[in-house]
C-alpha cells in the first residue's frame, strides 16, 4: 500500500523562513523596548544617586558650620598662630596652624574645588577663661590659673598671650587643693577622670617653647575638639581631621566640586562716633568672597558673618549619547549658584553626566556673640 506524501511532508524552507524573520523583528522590538526603559531607569536612578549624596555632603557641611568657632569666640584667640605636638602622627612636630572657626583655602580658578577648615570646641562650659595666675618658669611647667572650675583630665587646652603664638597641650592632671590652682600637661600617660590610664596626646616633653606670663589665659576645648578640613579628591568628598584618630575619612562619593565665600561685614560704622553721635554696626552681610589675609588678624576672621556654599553632586554612572558614536548631551550647560558658574569641565566627559547643585548659606553664630 502507498503511503500519501502529503502527510508526511514537514516545513518549506519559505515557512522556516518567514518564521525566522518574525522571531528577529520580535527580538529587535524587544530589544528596542529593553534600551529605553533601561535609559529611564539609569535617569532615574542617576538623579537619586546625586540627590543622595550631595544631601550627605550638605548636611555634614552644614552642621560644622553651624558650630564652627564654639568655645574659640573671643578675640584674643582669632588668628593666633597655635603650635602643636601630636605624639601619634609622623612627625609629631605639627605645622603651625592659624586659630580660626573658618578658613576657605580658595582653588586657583573656577574648576578647582575649594576647600573649607572649621574649628570648635566640645567643653560643657564655655565661660571666661581663667588667668595664668603666676608666670612659668619655662615652656615645661605646670599652668597655675585663677580658676580651675570645668577643667576634667583629658580636656585640649590652648594657652594663649599677646604678643606669643599659642600652643596646645592636654591636661593630664589637676592636683588637691594643695596645688588646686594647676593644671598640668605632662607627656605620657595619665589617669582620665575615670581612673583609666590613657596616653597623652598632645604634650611635648620640654614643652613647646613658648614660657607664658601672667598677662596669658587658658582656654578649655573640651575632651573632643575638632578641626576638620573638607575638600574633594578623586571626586570624593573627604574630611582631614585634626583631632580624630583617623585623620582622614571618606564622607560621600561622586562629590565633583565646592565652592564656598565668607559673607563679610565691610566693618564701616562699627561702632564709632561720628559728630558726638553712636552710629552702631548693621551686622549685615556686605559682601561675599573666598579671600582673607594670609596671617589673618582677629578684625579680619571677626568680621565674618556667614558661610555661603554650594556642592555639586554628580550621577554615579555616565548616561550614553543619543546617537552612536556622538557625543553627550545629557547635560549641555555647566551648573551655576548664587556665587556664579560651577566650572565641570576638568573631566572630559562632564557632559556625559547628571548633577545637582545644593546650596546654602549658613550664619557663623558663635562669631557673632563673640567675647
Amino acid at each position: 500500500m502507498r503511503t500519501s506524501l502529503i502527510h508526511s511532508r514537514g516545513f518549506s524552507l519559505v515557512e522556516i523562513l518567514v518564521a525566522m524573520v518574525i522571531a528577529l523583528l520580535g527580538t529587535i522590538i524587544i530589544f528596542q523596548v529593553f534600551s529605553a526603559s533601561e535609559g529611564i531607569k539609569r535617569t532615574s536612578t542617576s538623579g537619586g544617586d546625586a540627590q543622595q549624596f550631595g544631601a550627605l555632603a550638605m548636611f555634614a557641611l552644614e552642621r560644622d558650620v553651624r558650630v564652627a568657632g564654639y568655645g574659640i569666640n573671643t578675640t584674643a584667640l582669632l588668628g593666633c598662630s597655635v603650635l602643636a605636638y601630636d605624639e601619634l602622627a609622623t612627625p609629631p612636630d605639627l605645622p603651625n596652624f592659624t586659630l580660626a572657626p573658618v578658613l576657605i583655602t580658595a582653588g586657583p580658578d573656577d574648576k578647582t574645588p575649594d576647600q573649607i577648615t572649621l574649628m570648635y570646641g566640645d567643653s560643657d562650659l564655655v565661660s571666661i577663661p581663667p588667668r595664668i595666675s603666676q608666670d612659668m618658669p619655662n615652656p615645661a611647667a605646670v599652668f597655675k590659673v585663677s580658676n580651675r572650675y570645668g577643667f576634667v583630665e583629658g580636656d585640649v587646652i590652648i594657652a594663649a598671650e599677646p604678643g606669643e603664638d599659642c600652643t596646645l597641650a592636654q591636661a593630664t592632671a589637676l592636683p588637691g587643693c594643695a596645688d588646686c590652682d594647676n593644671v598640668q600637661h605632662n607627656s605620657g600617660p595619665y589617669d582620665d577622670a575615670n581612673g583609666v590610664s590613657v596616653a597623652a596626646r598632645w604634650n611635648k616633653a620640654g614643652g613647646l617653647g613658648v614660657s607664658y606670663t601672667i598677662a596669658g589665659s587658658i582656654y578649655n576645648l573640651g575632651a573632643g575638639p575638632a578641626r576638620n578640613t573638607y575638600r574633594i579628591a578623586n571626586n570624593q568628598l573627604l574630611i582631614d581631621s585634626m583631632f580624630a584618630t583617623t585623620t582622614t575619612l571618606t564622607l560621600a562619593d561622586n562629590i565633583v566640586h565646592l565652592k564656598v565665600q565668607y559673607g563679610k561685614d565691610n566693618g564701616v560704622n562699627n561702632g564709632t562716633v561720628t559728630n558726638a553721635t553712636y552710629v552702631a554696626d548693621d551686622g549685615a552681610v556686605d559682601g561675599y568672597s573666598n579671600t582673607m589675609p594670609v596671617t589673618p588678624s582677629a578684625t579680619d576672621l571677626a568680621r565674618v558673618l556667614s558661610v555661603r556654599m554650594a556642592v555639586v553632586a554628580r550621577s554615579a554612572q555616565p548616561e550614553k549619547p543619543n546617537v552612536e558614536g556622538g557625543a553627550c548631551d545629557t547635560t549641555t550647560v555647566a551648573p551655576t549658584w548664587s556665587g556664579g558658574t560651577l566650572d565641570l569641565s576638568t573631566d572630559v566627559n562632564w557632559k556625559c553626566y547628571r548633577y545637582r547643585v545644593f546650596e546654602t548659606t549658613v550664619p557663623m553664630r558663635n562669631l557673632l556673640w563673640q567675647q
